[in-house]
C-alpha cells in the first residue's frame, strides 16, 4: 500500500503546486493577465516536453538502431507508442538474466528509487534463489494489485509481459554488445484510448516512468558489475 501512498502523495504535490502558482499569478498580475501567463507557462512547458525532452528519454541510452530494431513482444498490442532505452553492462547475458527473472514488488524488487517502489523494502542486491524461475503466466508485481502477466521467457536473452489491462507490452531484451559484454534493452509499447483522463495520467506518468527506469537500469548495470568483481 506505500507505493500506492507515494504515488498518490507525488502527483497530490504537483497538481497542489501548480494550482498555488497559478493562484499566486492571479493575485500579482490579476485575473485576466493571470491567467494568460500561467497559462501560456504551461503551454510552453509542455511543447518544451513533447518535442525535447519526451523524444530523448523515450530512446534514454538506445543507439538509433536498437531503438528501431524488432523485439519480441512488439506485436502483442497494436497501435502503440514505443520507448526504448538501453544500458551497457560488463557482463555477459547469463550473468544479467537472474537479476531480470527476480524483479518485481515482493521480490527483489524494482532496482529503482526504493521509497517509491516495493512498499519502501531495500531492493535485493544478492541473487535470490527463490525467484530464479519465471514461467509464462506469471507475474511481474509494480504493486500489490497491479502488474504484468508473462507471456514470453526465452533465457537467457528475453522476458516478454504484457500489463494485467492489455495496455502495455514491456520487453527485456540482453544482446551481445560487439563482442564484450551485454546490452539491456528495455522497450514499452502503450496504447491507451485518447479521453482527458488518461492525457492527463500520461502526462504524469510518462516523465515518472523515465525516472524510475533510468535509475532500474543503472542499479541493475550496477549489481551485476559489483557481482563479477567479487
Amino acid at each position: 500500500m506505500r507505493t500506492q501512498q507515494m504515488i498518490v502523495w507525488i502527483v497530490g504535490v504537483i497538481i497542489a503546486a501548480a494550482v498555488t502558482v497559478q493562484v499566486g499569478l492571479v493575485l500579482w498580475l490579476g485575473w485576466a493577465l493571470g491567467l494568460a501567463v500561467g497559462f501560456g507557462s504551461l503551454a510552453l512547458i509542455a511543447a518544451v516536453y513533447h518535442f525535447l525532452l519526451r523524444p530523448w528519454h523515450h530512446k534514454w541510452g538506445a543507439t538509433d538502431a536498437e531503438a528501431t530494431m524488432r523485439m519480441p513482444g512488439d506485436s502483442y498490442i497494436s497501435n502503440a507508442g514505443q520507448a526504448t532505452r538501453a544500458i551497457s553492462i560488463d557482463a555477459d547475458p547469463e550473468d544479467v538474466w537472474p537479476w531480470l527473472v527476480q524483479l518485481g514488488y515482493d521480490k527483489a524488487g524494482w532496482y529503482s528509487y526504493d521509497w517509491i517502489d516495493n512498499d519502501g523494502e531495500p531492493s535485493a542486491d544478492r541473487i535470490l534463489p527463490e525467484h530464479q524461475h519465471l514461467d509464462p503466466g506469471d507475474k511481474i508485481l509494480m504493486m500489490p494489485d497491479l502488474g504484468f502477466v508473462v507471456r514470453d521467457v526465452e533465457e537467457p536473452r528475453s522476458i516478454v509481459s504484457v500489463l494485467e489491462d492489455g495496455s502495455t507490452s514491456w520487453a527485456l531484451g540482453l544482446y551481445p554488445d560487439n563482442g564484450h559484454g551485454t546490452r539491456l534493452v528495455s522497450r514499452w509499447r502503450p496504447h491507451f484510448d485518447k479521453t482527458p483522463a488518461t492525457l492527463f495520467m500520461t502526462a504524469l506518468a510518462d516523465p515518472g516512468t523515465f525516472i524510475m527506469e533510468q535509475k532500474m537500469l543503472r542499479t541493475i548495470r550496477d549489481r551485476v558489475e559489483d557481482a563479477e568483481d567479487d
